[in-house]
Parts: C-alpha cells; structure tokens; sequence
C-alpha cells in the first residue's frame, strides 16, 4: 500500500513540473536561412514585424509554382502556401475540388476575402529539418499540378 501511495504522490508531482519544449521552433529568420542553405533564391514578400513572409519557386513538370513560406503569428506553425488566382469555382467543379482535397491530404484549398483561391499546409513548428521542408514544398507544387484541371480557369 504504501509504494502504491509513494507512486501516486511522484506522478502528481511530476505532473506539476512545467512542460520543457522539445526543441525551439524556427524563427522567420531561421526559415529563411534554411530554405536559402538549400538553394532556393529567396523573394521576400513581406518584411513587416509578425507579419514576414518570403517566396521561392519549386518547379515541375507542368508549373513554375511559386510558394510562400512564413512562420504562424503563434510560431507553433510554418505555413506552406501558393495563389492559385482568382476563384472561378462554381457548383460541380468546386465540390470536385473538396472531394479531390482528401486525396492531397494534408494540403487544403480555401478562398481568401477577396476571392483568391489558396492552396497551402501548415506543418508544426519543432523539429523541422531541411529534409521535412524540401518534402513539403515539393509536395505542394506536386498538390497544385494534380488539381489543375480543377482550378484553372476554363473556356467557355
């Protein structure tokens, strides 16, 4: 009984112990410098404090696409992000467009306010390695090259 009761007094206190980080996430500037160390040319967008954003171009077989990087207000995120121009989603095409969202996983489309479509991953902030960047930028210009033929535009 009593090893039982001393077991329960350790777990209590260890579950006041605050939470140490496991690693500190990156800040913009260590983003940037990443993605620089990995050779892509670096064209910042936005240089304003909180609100730092920078773009580099991943290209495929089908698109030059261009991808802005920039770390969440809460620095828990890195958001991953391309415009893919003004919406002209209607009806069928935008449901295809939802029911194709499950295939890219963990990408996802929205519309902005002022109606620009977005495609885009957030991935959490610890730990991020080159190797897990160089991944998910080269997923999402892959993302937007297989749902083309959902969000261009198309003649009518």
């Amino acid at each position: 009984m009593k090893v039982l009761a001393r077991a329960a007094v350790v777990a209590g206190a260890i579950a006041l112990l605050p939470m140490t980080a496991m690693a500190d996430p990156l800040t913009y500037g260590g983003l940037k410098s990443m993605v620089e160390n990995m050779g892509h040319t670096i064209n910042e967008i936005s240089a304003t404090p909180g609100s730092e954003k920078f773009e580099v171009t991943i290209t495929t077989g089908a698109f030059n696409v261009p991808l802005g990087l920039e770390v969440a207000k809460s620095t828990r995120y890195i958001w991953c992000t391309a415009s893919l121009g003004r919406s002209t989603l209607t009806g069928e095409r935008a449901l295809e467009l939802l029911k194709r969202g499950g295939s890219v996983q963990p990408t996802s489309f929205w519309i902005t306010d002022s109606g620009d479509l977005k495609i885009g991953v957030a991935i959490d902030n610890r730990e991020v390695t080159p190797a897990h960047m160089k991944f998910v930028m080269e997923k999402l210009a892959a993302d937007v090259g297989s749902t083309a033929d959902l969000w261009q535009a198309r003649e009518q």
